[in-house]
């Protein structure tokens, strides 16, 4: 009996050996990441939608591990123990920096530590910070941000409670948000098959047979000439921080029109490049040319001296105009998601009130059933929490179904167009104080706000959009889905764990202060002038920015329906709810550079061509990430600092 079970579990490919395989990883993604961007300096590896973290440890599995076991006699992992492995690691990938805990640790103590009597912290934001949420030692906060004096230990029963707290809502969230997947998975994957490039380049590396433990990926010539470009300028780049004789490439360049009011970034991405020639030509076409009317718009703006407001955090540097278009768009975007799936929201409605039980979920991770009533119950721990903490309930539920909405649109966006970095036109946060105005949210809710920046504002990963890759791969490789979810919690888990153990290492062992990045000094600090300059200025709803919300609504819903009467309308609508934040102004022209590059090979060479360059353009990618992983191998081995290359 045992040994048919062990059969079973080998085809269903989540076996024991996967999940410890895939947790060990998860945990080096926990270490690895904070000491990786703290200490060394190095590329933020899993910061963004692009999990470069994941992708460098699967190509070390699939390149070296798998082999390994084949050379010692053992049997190399199958593709489906691979996926399994993979859906682990890019889980793992949203948690641990920009994603969670790398910004929560420092925003615990910010606001003591960095009060001073100019900025007035002690009497405008302390009082307001609900004490089960942060540190109540004082020595523990400072000993975070400039070390533990020789002969102290972690105070690690000073952490325990606030930790639990916060952990006890994000996984809550995480938990709304696995929900909400498992309603929408069939109609995004099976319905509307959208394309989820993101787990096109994993896919072609585990796609190994009885014959042959690598797969025919990795024996493509065209691969590794794709791979050797950025892996050869990345390597160049960083023996001259060794060697500074050495030439260095740098391939920024950017272009300014009407006396430096126009600013046009043209900085080639490599793995962006790679990662958008899988896309549609209609879809790359409305990255980039949104991207370009946002930066005229902006211009036109800054010319003729308009306003509604200075530029909004965590959306620079598009203007209040820009941002809250492209977030009408999104939620417009979300809304009209809905609506299509407005047949399939009724099936597993019928299901999870047992009206039909004809209707087929066992493709899910868990029971439709299961997902309604955990969307429920889960949304209502957190709206519980976030009250709490002293947020009215208006001002709770207005800010969680912001930041859900934007979770979906988000997710939406990553699985319909891959691309590799990206975050919310306008956070959560900030549409909150807008809409509500600061004297109904009040100082204390204001202050929670300011909390929520861990999770909430720089959004440039997170635990839904990542859940999306991995369902399509599950669907792809016919995993098992309930048993996936288990899986997917075992990583989440271990990655939350890890990650905090680590940063509070870090910290206490080097000093906030002394660290790169902008975890323990900017963050804080921009935090608590944010809310400080709210509770001191307080601010009306905000009724331009509103409008502007509107308006992109409205565009979206026009564009949106050229895009469904006219065929081959050549710009997709999606473009538009990307708005022109931080990344969006990095990547755009690597998106238009796919976009040409395609256009021509698809013009002259067919679809062909198009099959026979995927490899080249998928090492592009795996080149980035894995000269980018292995350069930070080194600096940690030789203690050689800044080996940081342009990712995120």
């Amino acid at each position: 009996m045992a040994k048919i079970m062990n059969e079973e579990n080998q085809e269903k490919g989540i076996t024991k050996r996967s999940v410890a395989i895939g947790s060990c990883f998860c945990f080096l993604i926990s270490l690895g990441e904070p000491y990786g961007v703290l200490v060394l300096n190095g590329s933020p590896m899993a910061a963004d939608f692009s999990a470069g973290a994941a992708l460098f440890l699967f190509f070390v599995i699939t390149c070296l591990l798998n082999p390994f076991f084949a050379f010692l006699g053992l049997k190399p992992l199958a593709r489906k123990e691979l996926a399994t492995i993979y859906i682990m690691l890019i889980v793992a990938s949203a948690i641990p920096s920009w994603g969670f805990t790398m910004n929560l640790i420092p925003l615990l103590g910010g606001f003591f530590y960095y009060a001073t009597p100019e900025n007035e912290w002690a009497s405008v934001i302390q009082p307001h910070v609900p004490s089960w949420l942060v540190p109540e030692s004082k020595s523990a906060i400072w000993n975070l941000f400039e070390g533990l004096p020789q002969g102290l230990s972690i105070p690690w029963n000073v952490w325990f409670g606030p930790l639990f707290a916060w952990t006890l809502f994000i996984i809550s969230l995480y938990c709304v948000t696995i929900c909400l997947l498992v309603i929408l998975r069939k109609q995004w994957v099976e319905r509307e098959r959208l394309l989820f490039p993101l787990a096109t380049l994993p896919l072609e590396m585990c796609n190994t047979d009885k014959n042959n433990v690598l797969a025919p990926f990795f024996r493509n010539r065209l691969m590794w000439l794709g791979f050797s470009i950025p892996a050869a300028i990345n390597s160049l780049n960083a023996m001259s921080v060794f060697h500074p004789v050495l030439p260095r490439i740098d391939l920024s360049s950017s272009i300014y029109l009407w006396r430096n009011s126009i600013e046009f970034l043209c900085t080639p991405r490599f793995e962006v490049i790679g990662l958008s020639y899988l896309l549609s030509l209609d879809v790359s076409m409305g990255i980039w040319i949104f991207a370009i009317f946002s930066i005229c718009a902006m211009g036109v703006e800054r010319i003729i001296g308009w306003n509604i407001g200075p530029v909004q955090p965590f959306s620079d540097p598009a203007t209040p105009s820009v941002a809250h278009i492209a977030l009408g768009a999104l939620f417009y975007l979300v809304a009209y998601t809905f609506w299509q799936s407005r047949s399939h929201l009724k099936d597993v409605f019928k299901k999870a009130v047992n009206l039909d039980d004809s209707i087929d979920d066992s493709d899910e991770l868990l029971s439709y059933r299961g997902a309604f009533t955990g969307l429920i119950v889960f949304s209502a721990l957190c709206l519980f929490w976030l009250w709490a903490t002293g947020m009215n309930f208006i001002t709770s539920v207005v800010f969680f179904v912001t930041a859900i909405v934007i979770f979906i649109g988000l997710a939406r966006i990553i699985s319909q167009t891959g691309i590799a970095y990206g975050r919310a036109p306008v956070a959560a946060p900030m549409f909150t104080v807008n809409t509500l105005g600061t004297g109904i949210i009040g100082p204390t809710g204001l202050t929670t706000l300011s909390l929520s920046f861990a999770w909430a504002a720089d959004i440039r990963t997170f635990v839904m959009a990542q859940a999306a890759t991995g369902l399509k791969l599950s669907e792809v490789t016919r995993l098992e889905s309930r048993r996936l979810l288990g899986v997917i919690l075992v990583a989440i888990g271990t990655t939350l764990c890890g990650s905090i153990i680590a940063v509070l290492q870090i910290a206490y062992g080097f000093g906030g202060i002394n660290l790169s990045g902008w975890q323990f000094i900017g963050l804080p600090s921009f935090a608590g002038n944010w809310v400080s300059q709210n509770i001191n200025n307080s601010q009306p709803i905000q009724f331009w920015h509103l409008g502007f919300t509107a308006i992109g609504s409205g565009i979206m819903a026009v564009l949106s329906m050229l895009k469904a009467r006219f065929i081959g309308f050549p710009i997709h609508p999606i473009g538009l709810t990307l708005g022109f934040t931080h990344p969006i102004r990095n990547i755009w022209f690597s998106v238009f550079v796919a976009w040409l590059l395609k256009t021509i090979i698809l013009k002259y060479g067919g679809a062909t061509l198009y099959r026979q360059l995927r490899p080249f353009f998928l090492g592009l990618v795996l080149g980035t990430f894995g000269s980018a992983g292995f350069w930070l191998i080194i600096s940690s081995i030789t203690g050689v600092n800044g080996l940081i290359f342009t990712l995120g």
